[in-house]
């Protein structure tokens, strides 16, 4: 088997020193107090990883913990009574369980408690690893000398736009960390197929091992196969090759094992029918069914999400393949990717359209938009290709700051959960119940709290929860004329001696 498309070191070199430079741009957000953007995310990551780090991995089963679990932050078995409770903790099932594990590893390796800026150091560095990947798909599958450097262009605009800047470091989710081992099964996939290595068995290997982490990672390795499958359609219609199928049953193998790895350890938690109704939630609320105001206010949500995340590269992509379409046609294998690379996006809208409306889904559009935008660029002339590639990258970082302003320059966008959730660290004993009024913190609050947050809409229902926990003292925050006050109550309304 021969080896894969090597990097010059030039070509290196440059990449190195414009992702030196993202994270330059990024350094004035990094460690900010969570706030807005996905960043909820981060922080119920976070709860996650504290709770292994402060319990022990296996005293929860293996299972992702995201409220915390001393004795007055858990839930009473029967108040709420809902699928992902187990002994007075809630579990957050929604995504395949690698995502939490790798920094897990990293922060128990390094002896260091789950922090904010640790992983989005460990977010920004696969990054990199999804950079270089991205460089090697195109490399793989565009080896006109003519146009030789289009990887370089594709790779360094990949790294400079205001979606990847943002969900490869701030915003961190399995929804988001997916991208990373699913652009690496792409490289795989793409060089199967051009080059017919249907036999090799490390080929075949490779493809098991990215789609596996792929899988395990989040719900895009299901398509990740389906895409496999159709191109080995396509290939078996083209040549009538039956050995093109083997791929597709390698991939769809490794789903199998990840998806069963998986609920083996999630059914260490809870039982399957607690899992199977958690389940049903989920995509009742994510699928393609059941939307009230019909697909077209989700369609647009999806097109300012590109427009959000990508708008210099869909311009790029526009106006030179709206005025050179016919050279560009006869780029090679530009179908081929277009395939792999779009058609898990497309499935992903088709099987799961309201969860598609997130913005942060739109990253996974980034791998087709900036390899074409590499690809379309490579055909200009040298003058203009640096022309469009530094008003592309110049463009996406002013949109980045944009959205995600300085801090000092937010409006008071960033402060509030961390001022909230610091009040409740500094007033509520570990052993009082914690209570919101009549509002619902975000995830970014119980963080800084290190607390569950339980919401009430009257003194009544705390007492009975109280009573239920068995705790005898609870503190109930309220919000006042925007000021956060707070008051102490007793499971019976007499204060106890």
């Amino acid at each position: 088997m021969s080896k894969f498309v090597a990097m010059p070191r030039k070509e290196i070199l440059t990449l190195l020193i414009a992702f030196a430079l993202s994270v330059v741009v990024r350094v004035p957000l990094l460690n900010k107090p969570l706030s807005a953007h996905h960043e909820f995310c981060t922080a119920l990551v976070l709860v996650i990883l504290n709770n292994w780090y402060t319990n022990g991995f296996a005293a929860l089963h293996g299972g992702p913990a995201s409220s915390f679990t001393g004795a007055a932050d858990l839930y009473p078995q029967e108040v709420p009574e809902v699928p992902n409770v187990r002994a007075g903790v809630m579990y957050y099932f929604s995504h395949p369980p690698l995502a939490y594990d790798l920094p897990y590893l990293m922060f128990a390796g390094l002896g260091i408690a789950p922090n904010v800026l640790g992983l989005q150091l460990f977010n920004m560095l696969f990054h990199l690893l999804t950079t270089v990947c991205l460089y090697l798909l195109v490399k793989e599958l565009h080896t006109s000398e003519a146009a030789s450097r289009a990887p370089l262009f594709a790779a360094v605009l990949y790294l400079f736009m205001p979606a990847p800047l943002w969900f490869h470091s701030n915003a961190y989710m399995s929804d988001m960390f997916v991208q990373n081992f699913w652009v690496m099964h792409l490289v795989v996939v793409a060089r199967i197929f051009k080059r017919g290595e249907f036999d090799s068995w490390r080929s075949l290997g490779l493809l098991c091992a990215t789609t596996f982490l792929t899988m395990y990672t989040s719900w895009p390795g299901v398509f990740a196969a389906m895409a496999v499958t159709v191109l080995a359609c396509r290939h078996w219609w083209a040549t009538r090759d039956r050995a093109c199928f083997k791929p597709a049953v390698v991939a769809w193998v490794a789903v199998c094992l990840a998806l069963g790895l998986a609920l083996w350890r999630y059914l260490h938690v809870v039982d399957l029918d607690s899992l199977i109704a958690y389940y049903k939630g989920r995509f009742a609320v994510r699928g393609s069914t059941g939307m009230v105001h019909g697909p077209w206010r989700q369609i647009r949500q999806i097109l300012i999400n590109y427009r959000i995340g990508y708008l210099p590269v869909v311009l790029v992509v526009l106006f030179i393949g709206l005025t050179r379409w016919r050279s560009l046609l006869r780029i090679p294998w530009l179908g081929t990717f277009v395939l792999v690379a779009g058609l898990p996006v497309l499935l992903e809208w088709l099987f799961l359209f309201r969860y598609a409306g997130h913005d942060f889904c739109a990253l996974k559009g980034g791998v087709l938009l900036c390899g074409a935008a590499g690809m379309f660029l490579a055909y200009l002339r040298p003058r203009q290709v640096k022309v469009w590639l530094v008003i592309a990258c110049v463009s996406g970082v002013a949109y980045f700051y944009h959205i995600n302003p300085w801090p000092g320059y937010d409006h008071g966008r960033y402060e509030p959960n961390n001022d909230i959730g610091s009040t409740i660290a500094h007033e509520a004993q570990p052993d009082e119940t914690v209570f919101t009024f009549g509002f619902t913190p975000e995830v970014q609050v119980r963080w800084y709290a290190k607390r569950t947050l339980f919401r009430i809409d009257s003194e009544e229902q705390a007492r009975q929860l109280l009573r239920a926990q068995g705790t005898k003292v609870g503190v109930v925050f309220r919000k006042k004329e925007g000021v956060l006050i707070h008051e102490r109550i007793y499971a019976s309304k007499e204060p106890a001696s």
